[in-house]
C-alpha cells in the first residue's frame, strides 16, 4: 500500500527533482506534514474508540487502558514533533503542555494509594477486622470472628499485603508483570493461558527477601511451639477477595498439607495463581484493575476433620425463603468447593430451625487427611454411602454458628466449616453472600409447563437462576475449554472453579457432580449463567443431543430451542457502570477527549490554552496546514490554484506527474491533470450538484444553535478559514484531500496504480454542526453507504473511518468517485438525522446518486481508455 510517504521517498531518490536545497526543504516539509496527518488521523481514531468504549461500558482490561493511553499519546507526541521540524523553535512550548497533560492524565488514571509499609507478619492474635488492608478479607474475618465472637478458627498466620509488595519490588517483578499483562489479549485463552505460565515460572525464579524469608520462619516456629507436627494450609486471602462486589471464588489457589519448610514454595504458587487463566478472566468480566491486584496469603493449621462443608445464611437464588441452606461431606469440604463431589444437603426455617428439606447424598468417595498432611481420595463403603455425614445435632450447632455470624456482620454469609476429630466446629472462611429476590412464589416449581413432554431431565435443582438455549458441548480436557464455542451450553462432570473462564461465554452451565454451595456455582451467580449443579445422570443423557433449552424456573432441560421464551443475556455483556476499570477509563479521558480550542483566528488560540490531548492535536493540525501552505514557504510557490471556469477554492501540490501545466504556472486548469485519483475524486464532488442545506427543523436548527453556543468557533458567518482553502496533494496515481467544509472535517487518500497490492482508498469523516446523537446517525448512513461500495467501515461515536485496499486501480478510483460525492453531499444532513423518513429518503436518493456517479465515471473511462 502506497501513500505521500512512499511517493515522497521516491521524489528523494530522484537527483533530477531535488537539485536544490528549496526543492529538498518542500521534500522535508511534505514529509513531516504527511507523517503529521498519520498520526493525527491514528490519534483521533483511538479518541474516538476510548469515548465509546466508556460510553458502551465494554469489556477490557487495565492493560487496554494504559494501551490506548499510551498509544494516543504516542501519536500526539509525534505530531508534535512534526511540527516543530517544520518551524524548528517556534512550538516549542507545546512539548512542556503536552507533558504535563499527561501526567495528569497518569494521576488520574491511577488509583493506588501511596501505602506505608506495614508489617510483612500478622498472627491470627493480631488480626481483626480493622486488618483487612494487610490481611484481605478472608484473613480479617477470621480474626474477627475468633476475637469478637470467641469462634473457633485455625491457629495461623498472615503474611501481608505490606510483605507481598516488598517481595514484588524487591525482585522485580512488577515491571515484568506489567510488561507480560500489556502485551496479552485478555479475550484470548490461548494468550491468558501463555501468559499464566510466563508469570509462574518468572515468580519461580525470584528470589525471595532475606528479610521475608526470616518472618516466615519465626512464625512457623512459634506455632510449631507444643506440637511434634505441624501441616499447614497455604491460602489466598488477596485483597479484594471474598468482598461484596467480587468473591473471586475458587480463582486463586490453596494448597493443602504443606510442611514448614516447603512455606514459600507454597506462597510463590499462591501468588501465581493470581494471574491465572481463569483468575484473569474473573478479572476482565467484572470490570477489575490487574494493576490492584495484591496478594496476602493466610497461613493456618491443618484441621484432623471427620465432616465438613459451606452454609448459606440465605438461599442465594431466591427459591426458599427464610431458610438457611447446610451443605456436608465426611472428611474434608474440599470436595464441596472444588465441585468433585455430590453433598448432603439441609434447607432449615431460620426462625424454628425446622427442617424444610433434606437431600442425603450417595457419597461415593470422601477426602481424608493423610499422615503428611495430603488430602486423598478414599472410597467409602457401600454401607456408609447413604448415611448423613453429620447428626442434627451438629445441623443446629451449625445453624446457630451461621447466624451469629451473620448478624455481627450484618449480611447474608457464605461460610465454609470443619468438624473435628473431637468434636469441634471450626470456621475456615466466611464471606458476603450475594443473595438474588425470590425467583417463585413458593417451594415448588411451576405445576403447568405445556413443554414438560421435551423434557429429557426434569425435578433439577438450579444453582443460579435463568433460561438459556444452546448446543451441549462436553468440556473435560484443555483442548475443550479452548475449543468452546460462544454461547454453547457448557456440561461436564465435575463442576471445576478453573472451568469460570468460560462462564462469560457459556449460554448455561450443567454439571452431573458438585454442590450449589461450590465455587462455580457462586461465580456462575455472579455472571448470571443459568446453572444446574449435582445432576445425576446429566452427563450420559445429554451427551450428543444437539440443542437443548435449560429453564431453571421449571428445573428442567428440554430437546431443542423452546419458542415463546426470552433468550436476551445482557446480563453477560454489560458491566457495573462504576466498575473500576471503566472509572479509570472514565478519569483518563477529560484529558484525552475534549475540544476547547477551535477557533484558529482567535488570541487564544495558543499552546498555553491547550487543555487536551485533543486540543493539542486540533492545534497541530491547523498550524501544520499553515506552516505548510504560508507565503513564504516552498510549499506555497509549489501549491497552483484550481481553475474551471472560474477561479477554485481548490489548491493543487503536485508532487511529480499529477499534472501538465509548466512549473511557473500560478493556476492548474481541470484539463491539465493527469492524476487518475484526483480526476475520479473530482468527479464525485462535481457530477451531481449540491443541493444545499437540507430544510431544517426546530430541533435541528436549536441542536446546531446549543453547539455554536458551546463552541463560538463553529458559529455561521465567525471567520475561522474553515473553508477558505483546500489543498490536494497529487501524483500521476496518488491522490490526497485534507478538507474542511463547514463543520465537517474530511480525509480522502487514494493510491490507484497498475500493482493491486498497492492500491487502496482510505475516507475519514468526522464532526458536524448538530448534536452528538445526530452527528452519530449520520455516520451510520454513510458507513451503510460506504459498505455497499465495498469499503471496510469503522464507526466510533460520530467517526468515521473507511478504507478499501488490494484491489485494482478501477476499483480505488470508483471508490473515490464515492467518497468524493459524500464528501460534499453528507454537509449539514447531521441536522435532520433526527427524522427517520429523512434518513430513508437520504439512503435512496444518495443511492440513486452514487448510481450515477459511478455511471458518468464509467463512461468518460470509456471514452479516454480508463486514463479519465
Amino acid at each position: 500500500m502506497r501513500s505521500i510517504f512512499e511517493i515522497i521517498s521516491r521524489v528523494v531518490r530522484n537527483p533530477s527533482t531535488a537539485k536544490d536545497d528549496g526543492s529538498r526543504q518542500f521534500i522535508a516539509r511534505c514529509e513531516n506534514f504527511r507523517l503529521l496527518l498519520a498520526a493525527n488521523n491514528k490519534a483521533l481514531e483511538i479518541m474516538a474508540e476510548m469515548s465509546e468504549e466508556a460510553r458502551l461500558n465494554s469489556l477490557f482490561g487495565m492493560s487496554h487502558v494504559r494501551s490506548q493511553s499510551l498509544k494516543v499519546s504516542a501519536n500526539v507526541r509525534q505530531m508534535i514533533e512534526r511540527l516543530c521540524r517544520m518551524n524548528p523553535g517556534k512550538y516549542d512550548a507545546l512539548k512542556d503542555v503536552f507533558n504535563t497533560i499527561v501526567m495528569e492524565m497518569e494521576k488520574a488514571s491511577d488509583s493506588r494509594a501511596e501505602q506505608c509499609r506495614g508489617p510483612l507478619i500478622l498472627t491470627m492474635d493480631e488480626i481483626c477486622a480493622d486488618s483487612i488492608s494487610e490481611t484481605g478479607s478472608k484473613m480479617a474475618m477470621l480474626g474477627e470472628i475468633r476475637s469478637e465472637l470467641g469462634l473457633k478458627v485455625p491457629e495461623g498466620f498472615s503474611i501481608t499485603a505490606s510483605a507481598f509488595m516488598f517481595f514484588m519490588e524487591n525482585s522485580g517483578l512488577d515491571d515484568e508483570i506489567n510488561r507480560l499483562i500489556q502485551i496479552t489479549d485478555g479475550n484470548d485463552l490461548n494468550e491468558l493461558q501463555t501468559l499464566e505460565a510466563s508469570i509462574k515460572h518468572a515468580i519461580d525464579l525470584a528470589a525471595m527477601p532475606i528479610e521475608l524469608e526470616d518472618f516466615i520462619e519465626g512464625a512457623c516456629a512459634e506455632l510449631l511451639e507444643g506440637r511434634h507436627d505441624l501441616r499447614l494450609a497455604i491460602r489466598s486471602s488477596a485483597l479484594g477477595e471474598d468482598s461484596g462486589e467480587a468473591s473471586f471464588a475458587g480463582q486463586f489457589l490453596s494448597v493443602l498439607g504443606v510442611s514448614p519448610e516447603n512455606i514459600t514454595d507454597s506462597y510463590r504458587a499462591v501468588v501465581a495463581s493470581m494471574y491465572s487463566a481463569t483468575a484473569m478472566t474473573y478479572l476482565l468480566n467484572q470490570g477489575l484493575r490487574e494493576d490492584e491486584l495484591v496478594m496476602c496469603v493466610g497461613c493456618l493449621e491443618m484441621i484432623e476433620s471427620v465432616a465438613g462443608g459451606v452454609i448459606y445464611t440465605r438461599d442465594p437464588i431466591g427459591k426458599h425463603k427464610n431458610a438457611l441452606i447446610i451443605s456436608g461431606v465426611p472428611g474434608h469440604p474440599s470436595s464441596i468447593v472444588d465441585g468433585s463431589a455430590l453433598a448432603d444437603t439441609w434447607v432449615m426455617d431460620r426462625a424454628d430451625r425446622t427442617l424444610r428439606d433434606v437431600f442425603i447424598a450417595d457419597k461415593e468417595w470422601q477426602c481424608l487427611s493423610s499422615s503428611n498432611g495430603e488430602i486423598n481420595r478414599v472410597k467409602m463403603s457401600e454401607n456408609r454411602r447413604g448415611v448423613p455425614s453429620i447428626p442434627y445435632s451438629v445441623i443446629i450447632e451449625l445453624a446457630e454458628i451461621a447466624l451469629r455470624i451473620e448478624k455481627h456482620f450484618n449480611c447474608p454469609q457464605d461460610i465454609e466449616w470443619v468438624k473435628s476429630s473431637d468434636g469441634q466446629i471450626y470456621i475456615l472462611q466466611c464471606r458476603p453472600l450475594s443473595v438474588a429476590e425470590s425467583q417463585s412464589n413458593g417451594d415448588s416449581i411451576p405445576k403447568k409447563d405445556e413443554h414438560e413432554s421435551l423434557a429429557i431431565l426434569s425435578n433439577c435443582i438450579p444453582a443460579s437462576h435463568g433460561f438459556a438455549c444452546g448446543e451441549v458441548v462436553m468440556v473435560e480436557t484443555d483442548d475443550d475449554m479452548f475449543n468452546f464455542p460462544d454461547g454453547a451450553i457448557l456440561l461436564t462432570h465435575n463442576a471445576k472453579p478453573r472451568l469460570a473462564a468460560l462462564l462469560p461465554r457459556a449460554g448455561a452451565l450443567i454439571s452431573e457432580h458438585g454442590s450449589a454451595t461450590g465455587h462455580l456455582a457462586n461465580v456462575a451467580r455472579e455472571f448470571g449463567i443459568p446453572a444446574f449443579i449435582g445432576i445425576t445422570g446429566a452427563v450420559e443423557k445429554l451427551s450428543g443431543v444437539g440443542v437443548v433449552s435449560v429453564n431453571t424456573a421449571t428445573g428442567r432441560i428440554y430437546r431443542g430451542f423452546l419458542s415463546g421464551q426470552n433468550y436476551t443475556r445482557d446480563n453477560l455483556t454489560v458491566l457495573p457502570q462504576n466498575n473500576p476499570v471503566i472509572t479509570a477509563l472514565r478519569n483518563t479521558l477529560p484529558f484525552i477527549v475534549p475540544l476547547s480550542l477551535t477557533d484558529p483566528d482567535s488570541s487564544e488560540f495558543t499552546p498555553s490554552n491547550c487543555a487536551s490531548l485533543h486540543d493539542i492535536t486540533r492545534f497541530c493540525h491547523e498550524k501544520a496546514v499553515a506552516e505548510m501552505f504560508r507565503e513564504n514557504a516552498m510549499c506555497a510557490a509549489n501549491a497552483k490554484r484550481l481553475k474551471g471556469e472560474r477561479l477554485l477554492q481548490y489548491w493543487l501540490i503536485d508532487l511529480g506527474g499529477g499534472t501538465s501545466s509548466s512549473v511557473d504556472d500560478k493556476y492548474v486548469s481541470l484539463s491539465d491533470i493527469n492524476s487518475n485519483a484526483m480526476k475520479s475524486l473530482w468527479i464525485g464532488m462535481t457530477q451531481i450538484p449540491w443541493d444545499g442545506p437540507p430544510p431544517v427543523q426546530a430541533a435541528g436548527l436549536m441542536s446546531v444553535i446549543s453547539e455554536a453556543a458551546c463552541n463560538p468557533a463553529l458559529a455561521p458567518g465567525m471567520s475561522n478559514n474553515m473553508g477558505d482553502r483546500n489543498y490536494f496533494i497529487v501524483s500521476r496515481n496518488y491522490c490526497n484531500l485534507q478538507s474542511r467544509f463547514g463543520f465537517h472535517f474530511c480525509t480522502v487518500e487514494g493510491y490507484a496504480g497498475d500493482d493491486p497490492d498497492e492500491n487502496y482508498a482510505f475516507f475519514q469523516f468526522s464532526g458536524g454542526g448538530a448534536d452528538k446523537s445526530r452527528r452519530m446517525i449520520r455516520s451510520w448512513l454513510i458507513a451503510g453507504i460506504l459498505e455497499k461500495q465495498g469499503f471496510i467501515v469503522d464507526v466510533k461515536e460520530d467517526s468515521l473511518f473507511a478504507r478499501i485496499e488490494g484491489v485494482a486501480a478501477e476499483a480505488v478510483e470508483q471508490a473515490l468517485a464515492v467518497a468524493g460525492y459524500l464528501l460534499v453531499h453528507t454537509r449539514q444532513i447531521d441536522m435532520v438525522m433526527s427524522d427517520s423518513n429523512a434518513y430513508r429518503n437520504y439512503q435512496v436518493k444518495f443511492a440513486q446518486d452514487i448510481e450515477a456517479v459511478l455511471s458518468s465515471y464509467s463512461i468518460q473511462s470509456s471514452e479516454q481508455g480508463r486514463s479519465l
